[in-house]
Order: C-alpha cells, then structure tokens, then sequence
C-alpha cells in the first residue's frame, strides 16, 4: 500500500471515531452559553438579596454582608455578561421561577426571621453555585470560561468553608457575606 493510500485509510477509519468527539465539541459553545445565561441568574440573584440585606438586615454583619454582596455580584455581573456574549449569548440576567421564589420568601421574613433566613438562603445558594461551578471547570470548551469557572471554584470553596466554620450547624455566613 503507498502512503497516500494508508494516510486515506487512516482518515477514513479515524473520521468515523471522532465524529462524536467532533459533534461533541461543537456542541459545547453552546452549552457554555447556556451555563452563562444559568450563572447570570444565579449572580443576579445575589445582588437583588445584597440589596435587601443591605436595606432589611436587623444585625450590623448582615448589612455589611448585603453591602459587599452587591459589589461582589455586580462586578461579577460585569465579567459574566462579558463572557456570555463573547459567547453568542445576551449577556442578560434573568431569574428562573426558583430564584424569584427564593428572594421572595426572603423578602416576605419579618425583621425577627429576616436574618436567619437570609444567611440560610445565601449559603444554600453557595452550596448548589459550588456544584454548578465545579462542574463547568471540566466541561467548558472556552479556556476563558474555564479559568473563570476555576477562580470561582476557590471563591466559592472559601465561602463555603467559612460558613460551616462559623456554625457547625451550616446556618451562617461566616466572614461577611461570601462571593
């Protein structure tokens, strides 16, 4: 057999094998959008119960916690909208019916609950975030995305942990207001 007539069974027999690797990747950018979209929300969600901690909180932590929450998220909201439309995204954030229900049962506490709810709320939503991020660090097709799923991860593995330091029962923030 000549070379080009093993270099064209090669091909011929490899093409095969890697269509689904092929099919796979390309459809991946558009579940990197769709994680996007996804964390758009999600931040969205914790600058609206930064505003509210900042506006309801009872204890001086709280307020502080909401404060930093909105700054926190808000240049997160930045880098996420950025990202997502590089890939071919909105850049929009928009709250699914779970997220509105969830900031609605916090804003719907009276003062005596507002605190306690809202730190179980946020370290709740760090827990689920954690796993959403985890699992983005080895799926995103964009390095860009990747490396910013990465540097999530750590931010979130810090708040996490110090949430349980701060109550072995997991009930609290911990120090000021995670991510």
């Amino acid at each position: 057999m000549t070379s080009r007539a093993v270099l064209a069974t090669l091909l011929l027999s490899g093409g095969a094998a890697l269509a689904p690797r092929a099919e796979a990747q390309a459809q991946r950018p558009a579940g990197d959008r769709a994680f996007l979209e996804r964390a758009l929300g999600v931040n969205e969600l914790e600058v609206r119960l930064g505003h509210l901690a900042a506006e309801r909180g009872v204890s001086p932590e709280v307020k502080a916690a909401g404060q930093k929450m909105i700054a926190n998220h808000t240049a997160l909201r930045q880098e996420l909208s950025a990202l997502a439309k590089r890939a071919g995204g909105t850049g929009v954030a928009e709250l699914t019916p779970e997220q509105r229900a969830a900031f609605d049962r916090v804003a719907s506490q009276p003062a005596s609950g507002f605190d306690a709810e809202f730190r179980r709320t946020v370290d709740a939503g760090h827990v689920r975030e954690l796993a959403m991020y985890r699992d983005e660090a080895g799926r995103a097709s964009s390095p860009e995305l990747r490396a910013f799923a990465e540097r999530r991860v750590a931010s979130l593995e810090q708040a996490v942990r110090a949430a349980k330091a701060a109550s072995p029962g997991g009930g609290s923030m911990g120090a000021g207001g995670g991510p």
